[in-house]
């Protein structure tokens, strides 16, 4: 959680957002890695949040544009929230997020320079 704390601390006043960006990757890659065991519904819509955020960032034109790392990092924030602190019933399940895999997750951070 100190490593997504730094990370947020980064994006207002990182000059190299590319080297942010690979960052982020690799943090979000770390996170999937760690939540693997205990991959529920949960962890797979916010991970695939985080990478969503980070994918729109790194493809639109205006490339010092930070808000969807902000949006990427919140989601990867939310990711780790305790089971007890959790409120999973605020809203429908969707059934695409359902069938999200860990491996589906995986390849599309390594798409963007996460490493697994």
């Amino acid at each position: 959680m100190d490593n997504i704390h730094s990370l947020i601390e980064r994006v207002d006043r990182d000059s190299d957002l590319d080297k942010l960006r690979l960052d982020i990757a690799n943090t979000v890659a770390a996170g999937l890695v760690d939540s693997r065991d205990s991959f529920g519904y949960w962890e797979k819509a916010h991970f695939a949040r985080a990478i969503s955020a980070l994918a729109w960032n790194v493809s639109i034109s205006r490339r010092q544009a930070t808000s969807w790392l902000k949006l990427c990092l919140a989601s990867l924030e939310l990711a780790y929230t305790p089971k007890e602190k959790r409120y999973e019933d605020y809203t429908p399940r969707c059934e695409p997020i359902e069938a999200l895999t860990f491996e589906d997750l995986a390849a599309d951070v390594r798409t963007l320079g996460g490493k697994i």
